[in-house]
């Protein structure tokens, strides 16, 4: 069989981790190998190192066409509105791919180092994207975990590579909330951030690739509590898409 040539349309750590599960699914199922577009978009190099560099099923990187990720081919949001999926975000890509659907959760094959001092904390990223936030909002929901959790502290992270290397990749913004948070923790890079996820006692974000990565990281924390703050017209709007939600994830929605 032909080569799995694959990318995401968009750049986005979740864009890429959408896919995550595919390489390997492909190698057990079909044999076949599978290698990332050569002009595949992603926002910070980053990304790539961590959701396919560290794959042992991605082979690396090959020009071609594109036949894997969200390829017109897979018309995904018409075939969920139409009841053939099966209601998990994974497991359509998987299904919609022609493979046997085994997977819930998004995957990465990076094994986190656990940090001590993280123990009795809540990691806070208030950074998105794809969708706008009320900060006020966001202030009420923060004040609610902080009694919710009053024995746990709250640390913000902050980044100290720019997350949008690749300048012409989207048109997008990152929107930074500060909210006044009880510390700070400086990432230096993706897999530190892995390592600080899997650390802590439990992840507050955004609806984000952050968000997407704790989902992921349970595989090797399991007990770690990951929270996504959504506006619930746009909770609604994925979820009516099928994009997006992971069940090991509890969404707060205003």
């Amino acid at each position: 069989m032909d080569d799995v040539i694959l990318s995401a349309w968009h750049g986005g750590l979740g864009d890429s981790l959408q896919f995550s599960t595919l390489p390997e699914e492909f190698h057990k199922q079909q044999g076949r190998d599978t290698y990332i577009l050569e002009n595949a978009p992603f926002r910070n190099p980053e990304i790539y190192d961590l959701v396919w560099g560290e794959n042992p099923y991605v082979k690396g990187k090959k020009s071609g066409t594109r036949n894997a990720g969200d390829i017109p081919e897979i018309p995904y949001q018409e075939w969920v509105a139409e009841g053939k999926g099966t209601g998990k975000a994974i497991s359509n890509w998987e299904l919609f791919h022609g493979l046997e659907p085994v997977n819930t959760y998004p995957k990465i094959y990076y094994e986190p180092e656990k940090h001590e001092g993280f123990d009795d904390a809540f990691i806070v990223d208030f950074s998105s994207i794809s969708i706008g936030y009320d900060k006020n909002q966001l202030k009420n929901i923060f004040e609610d975990m902080k009694r919710e959790y009053p024995d746990k502290k709250f640390l913000s992270v902050y980044f100290k590579n720019d997350l949008f290397v690749e300048k012409d990749v989207d048109n997008v913004r990152h929107n930074v909330y500060d909210i006044g948070f009880e510390g700070y923790v400086e990432i230096e890079n993706i897999f530190k951030y892995c390592d600080l996820m899997s650390s802590a006692y439990g992840v507050l974000t955004l609806s984000s690739g952050a968000s997407h990565l704790s989902s992921a990281l349970q595989q090797y924390s399991p007990d770690l509590k990951s929270f996504c703050v959504m506006p619930e017209k746009w909770y609604n709007k994925h979820k009516k898409m099928g994009i997006f939600l992971f069940d090991n994830i509890q969404h707060l929605t205003y």
